[in-house]
Formats: structure tokens, C-alpha cells, sequence
């Protein structure tokens, strides 16, 4: 578990960026520092890479690429060329073995660099590259992409045992790919960790999908399996899921880069580095802005207040991520948002803005809350043959309490929750569908924190609530709305 630094840390993070020579290659120290970490540092067994990683290299194509169009939110039963889709899923059980094991496991483990990971991994571009062509302004994870691959590939096979009415073979196999993608959740980069927030949160979407679905033909015992013994483990709250630590390292390195030998910026320097990172989407401006990076050079502060000020950065990041949704500090600006553009200029072009993370951070809560909620409700309709009157009704028998709290909600209130005595139009941006009378709704308020009574669904909760039940993809596709 990642902690806030303590002063102690701090003060010996300022104490090695001062005494380091400048000398010193500024990606090898990056990739030593990275490879101390608690998401990469483990024995073999106790990562879930090299298992996937394995079987992807052995993983037959898929019908077609994996893209906007072909994805785990696009995969289902009644698409186009299911049958060529549910072929490849059947005839790859190494690959579907291989995710199966990763519930096991404690973290994707997935070293940083090229230099410590597997040959047939390197080759094949199963890496986190950091540094690339030497320079710390270029990092990419082209293993993301087979990430892709392999959750479009679980979801296929997920919905093929579904319909096989291999109800439990396939739910555990979806179970594993969700904890794989909670795992790409703890890695150390912004990129990576919104990446895998994102297809988490699209996995939780097709599961609640799959059990409104299969409803039916899912027993109780499965639906509490889920609802008690699996998502709750998943822990995407304040102390479980950390802020990303890699780019506030390569943010330090990157700081150290452009000051000469005695902490004062060096013109040429900043000229190279930051024009580079400003102009990386309209090249043709880098000219203009290695000539304003000169001019700052010639008042910006020194690299000793430089790493203090991101030290500040981050410990208020790391503050304000620890509170609840109202804290009262939650209003007042970050330290980011007060730092100097000028003076600090170094900081705030080095560092990646984390603060797009607390919203999706609390959007991936609810999700994982909100989905052991409706495993929890269908367990209690198929226990009962009807649906509770309350969601307290069903604490303790078929949900834990804790997952009844929605953290878009003041004080983590319980979800929003009626059982329906009249049809209900809910809008959303593909179209209106209809919940039935005698259904049951649950929703989030969402980032709006607005009570919209259902009426209006929006993924992320923007400008509507995040209607979990009744499954808002599979209702648009019942109504024909969505292929």
C-alpha cells in the first residue's frame, strides 16, 4: 500500500536531487527508482504479466483488429459475426487459463524499461518504455494495446460460455479479467493508471450487462458470490487505489535536467526540453517557444525551490486525495493551480495534472459499488422472486452494507433506489428507453451530484445521473438502438 511521503522521505528526496551529479544518466536513475516500487517489486509468482503476457503471444488473431469498432464494449452474442468471434474465443483456452490465474496474484508486476523484461516480451513490445530514444520527455506503454486485445478476447469468451450456459465458468473468468484490470490500476503513471480505471469501469459495465442478460439462468449462489466474496475486494477507495508516483519521478528527473552544475537554469536547456513538450502537437511552433523558454530561463527560480515546489504540488495532491468527496479543502485551488507559471514554469511543464484522476477515481467507486449492488438485487429477485421494497432489506443475506454508498452522494449516502409502479423513460445520448413498472432503478448521482431521479443516464455522470440498473446498454440494444 502506497502512503503520503512523510518529511523524512521528502527531505531525502531533496537531498538526492541536490547531491547527484549532473552528470549521471537521468533515465537509469529514473528506471531504478521505478523498479522499487511497490507495483513492480515481487517474485515471479506473485505477478499476473508473464502468465498473460504468455499466452497473448500465442493468442490467435481476432476476426478483426481490436478498435473503436471491434471491443469489449462492442463484443456480445448478437452482433455481426458473432459466430467467427465466438470461434476464436473457443479455440484459445491457454489464453482464457492464463487470465483465470491472475485473481490469484497481487499485482501486474510488469517491470519499467526494456533491459528487465523477458526477451520474447522485449521483442514483441510488451513493455513500458520510459525514455525512449534517451529522453525523458518520450515515455510510451505499447503494452496497453495487448490489454486490449485480451479483455476483447475475455469478453468474447465470457458471453460464449454464457450462452453455453456455463453460468459459473464464465462469470469466473470475467471475475479474473476485472481483478487483471484492477491490477493495471496500481501502476505508476497517469497514462497507465486512467487507462486502466477506464477499461475497468467498461468491464463493470458488461457484467452488470451480462446479468441482466442472463438473469435467469444465473442462481442466487453466483449472484452472492459476486456481491460479497468478489467485488468488494476490488477496494478502489482512498487508501487501496494510490495517485500515480512514476510522473512525479521523471517529473524530478526532468527538473534536474535543465538546471546547470551550480541550480540555476540553463537557457539552451530549457529551450530543448520544454519548447519540445509545449510544441509536441503543433511542431511548427517549437521555433517561437524555445525562444520564450530562453526568456523564462532568465527568471526562473532555482532548482533546489524548483523540487520544493513539487514536492508541495504532490503532497496537496496527496492530501486532497485522501479526503472525502465534501471535504472543505476540496474547495479551495491546489497548490498546482497556484504555482507560478512563470517562476515555476519548469514544474508545471514537467508535470502531468493529476487532478483529472479524483473524478474518475470516485466515477470507478461508484462502479464498483454500484455493480455489487445489482449482483446483490438479483441474488435477492432470484432468492425471493421479487425485488426489495429498500436496499437495506437486503444487507447481510445478499450484499454487504458497505457497498450500498455512493461517493457522488454528501457522506457516502446509499444509492438511489425505488421499485417502479409506473414505466419510466430514461434519456441518454443514443436515445430513450423505458424501465417497466415493477422493475427496480439504481443509480449514482453522478459528478453533478444532482438527484435526477433516473430520468436522464450519463455514463459518467457529467450532467445526469449513472443509472446501474436497469443496464442502460442492454436496454438501448433490446430496443434496437444500439447494434
Amino acid at each position: 500500500m502506497k502512503r503520503e511521503p512523510s518529511s523524512l522521505v521528502i527531505a531525502v528526496i531533496l537531498a538526492v536531487c541536490a547531491s547527484t551529479v549532473h552528470g549521471a544518466d537521468p533515465v537509469q536513475t529514473v528506471l531504478r527508482q521505478l523498479n522499487r516500487t511497490a507495483s513492480v517489486v515481487g517474485t515471479k509468482s506473485s505477478k499476473s504479466y508473464p502468465d498473460v503476457f504468455t499466452a497473448y503471444l500465442r493468442l490467435t488473431a481476432p476476426p478483426e483488429p481490436v478498435t473503436a469498432a471491434f471491443n469489449t464494449l462492442t463484443i456480445h452474442p448478437g452482433m455481426s459475426r458473432w459466430s467467427e468471434v465466438a470461434a476464436w474465443a473457443e479455440s484459445n483456452p491457454a489464453m482464457a487459463e492464463a487470465i483465470r490465474t491472475c485473481e490469484e496474484k497481487t499485482l501486474f508486476g510488469l517491470p519499467y524499461g526494456r533491459a528487465d523484461v523477458e526477451p520474447e516480451f522485449r521483442d514483441a513490445d510488451l513493455v513500458a518504455e520510459i525514455g525512449s530514444g534517451g529522453s525523458l520527455r518520450n515515455n510510451r506503454f505499447p503494452y496497453l494495446d495487448a490489454i486490449d486485445v485480451i479483455t476483447a478476447f475475455a469478453t468474447a469468451e465470457t458471453y460464449r460460455l454464457l450462452e453455453a450456459g456455463r453460468m459459473e465458468d464464465a462469470l469466473d473468468l470475467y471475475l479474473a479479467t476485472i481483478f487483471l484490470l484492477r491490477q493495471c490500476c496500481d501502476r505508476e503513471f497517469l497514462d497507465e493508471q486512467l487507462y486502466g480505471i477506464s477499461m475497468l469501469i467498461e468491464s463493470l459495465e458488461n457484467l452488470r450487462d451480462m446479468m441482466w442478460t442472463y438473469r435467469e439462468r444465473i442462481d442466487a449462489a453466483m449472484f452472492g458470490e459476486i456481491a460479497i466474496r468478489k467485488l468488494p475486494y476490488l477496494r478502489p477507495d482512498h487508501s487501496r487505489l494510490s495517485l500515480p508516483e512514476g510522473d512525479r519521478v521523471v517529473s524530478e528527473a526532468l527538473i534536474k535536467e535543465v538546471f546547470d552544475s551550480g541550480g540555476q537554469a540553463d537557457r539552451e536547456k530549457f529551450a530543448a526540453t520544454f519548447a519540445s513538450i509545449q510544441s509536441n502537437d503543433s511542431p511548427l511552433t517549437r521555433f517561437g517557444a524555445a525562444r520564450r523558454w530562453r526568456m523564462i530561463a532568465e527568471v526562473h527560480d532555482s532548482e533546489e525551490s524548483s523540487v520544493e515546489r513539487l514536492v508541495l504540488v504532490y503532497n496537496d495532491w496527496w492530501r486532497r486525495w485522501r479526503v472525502e468527496e465534501y471535504d472543505p479543502i476540496l474547495e479551495f485551488a491546489t497548490q498546482f493551480e497556484r504555482t507560478n507559471p512563470v517562476r515555476f514554469a519548469a514544474v508545471i511543464y514537467s508535470t502531468q495534472n493529476v487532478e483529472k484522476l479524483f473524478a474518475v477515481r470516485n466515477e470507478l467507486i461508484a462502479h464498483v459499488y454500484g455493480t455489487a449492488m445489482v449482483a446483490g438485487l438479483c441474488g435477492y429477485y432470484r432468492t425471493f422472486g421479487t425485488y426489495p421494497k429498500t436496499t437495506d432489506m437486503m444487507y447481510a443475506q445478499v450484499v454487504r452494507k458497505r457497498s450500498d454508498r455512493d461517493p457522488f452522494d454528501t457522506g457516502f449516502a446509499p444509492f438511489k433506489y425505488r421499485v417502479l409502479s409506473d414505466r419510466l423513460a430514461v434519456d441518454t445520448l443514443t436515445g430513450r428507453v423505458f424501465v417497466e413498472s415493477g422493475q427496480c432503478i439504481l443509480y449514482s448521482k453522478g459528478r453533478d451530484h444532482e438527484d435526477g431521479r433516473g430520468r436522464v443516464h450519463r455514463d459518467d455522470g457529467a450532467t445526469g445521473d449513472i443509472v446501474m440498473w436497469p443496464p442502460m446498454k442492454a436496454l438501448l440494444r433490446e430496443g434496437g438502438l444500439l447494434d
